[in-house]
């Protein structure tokens, strides 16, 4: 009598393949934990000139001064005429090991800025953020 097999893999095969699996994943480890920290600092360097693009539109709306003030890790936007917090953000939970220079960028009712410009740094690299005496805000 002939016994059948059935068709599928044995437990062997499977802990081989398991094996090969676990192995290569050790390997890229390393590399996916590096591409992270860059995308995490690009995706920093978007919020922070897009809250600086949000304060100057809220400058020329509210016909207003506001200005953003960087810590090391979070900044402030405010307004100057009565110093209320539009917006407050800290990086601390979402970007861990992020530093923001300690600058501060300040929008008056037209829309122009005092020219300055924000540095990001990670273990990855560094972004800049420039912002043009016009207002204009770049991602360098």
């Amino acid at each position: 009598m002939k016994s059948k097999r059935s068709p599928g893999f044995t437990l062997v095969e499977l802990i081989v393949v398991m094996a090969i699996v676990t192995i290569c994943l050790a390997i890229a480890m390393p590399d996916i934990a590096t591409l992270s920290s860059g995308y995490r600092l690009k995706e920093a360097a978007r919020e922070v000139a897009t809250d600086l693009q949000l304060t100057r539109l809220l400058a020329v709306k509210e016909n207003k001064t506001f200005q953003v003030v960087f810590g090391s890790n979070s900044y402030q936007v405010i307004r100057l005429s009565d110093g209320i917090v539009a917006k407050s953000r800290s990086f601390g939970s979402d970007y861990p090991n992020l530093n923001l220079t300690n600058v501060s960028v300040t929008f008056n009712s037209r829309g122009i800025s005092n020219g300055s410009t924000v540095t990001i740094a990670n273990s990855r690299g560094t972004k800049n953020v420039s912002v043009a005496p016009t207002g204009r805000v770049m991602i360098e």
